[in-house]
């Protein structure tokens, strides 16, 4: 242990200023809160499509069972209503299992693999160039990488 008398009395230099370390710290409550924004958005899309599926899935059930009921079997003009009700609800659910898709593939992926790349790089284990091909490029000779 050394003992230096002539920075006794000096104040501490501080590494990192207060004003930056204030912003850095606004900006990360502001990417905590979008990162629990994200999180609340994912789990109540994922809950609509289910709903959505579910709502179909029974459409069809109801429409399938007025077709198996006997008073059907004796009124053609009930029979062919339920016909065209049951060939509707078919049609909606197949709409309705691509809307699904669609919602999936533009939404909740997307916002999966946001989450973990922003946290991977908070965590700076940036992605290697052959999990995101495109996605980012390193600046030659600075040694700065570019993500967009």
């Amino acid at each position: 242990m050394s003992w230096i008398p002539f920075k006794i009395g000096q104040p501490k230099k501080q590494i990192v200023p207060k004003t930056v370390e204030r912003d850095f710290e606004r900006e990360y409550g502001k990417l905590q809160q979008l990162e629990e924004q994200t999180r609340k958005l994912q789990k109540d899309m994922k809950k609509s499509t289910d709903a959505d599926l579910a709502m179909s899935k029974s459409a069809v059930k109801i429409s399938l069972d007025l077709l198996s009921n006997p008073l059907c079997e004796q009124d053609q003009d009930l029979l062919s209503m339920v016909t065209a009700l049951d060939t509707a609800m078919k049609r909606m659910d197949a709409f309705n299992q691509e809307k699904v898709n669609q919602i999936q593939k533009t939404v909740i992926e997307p916002l999966k693999k946001r989450n973990h790349l922003f946290w991977s790089w908070v965590t700076s284990e940036w992605p290697q160039s052959h999990e995101l091909p495109g996605l980012h490029s390193q600046i030659p000779g600075a040694g700065l990488w570019l993500a967009w």
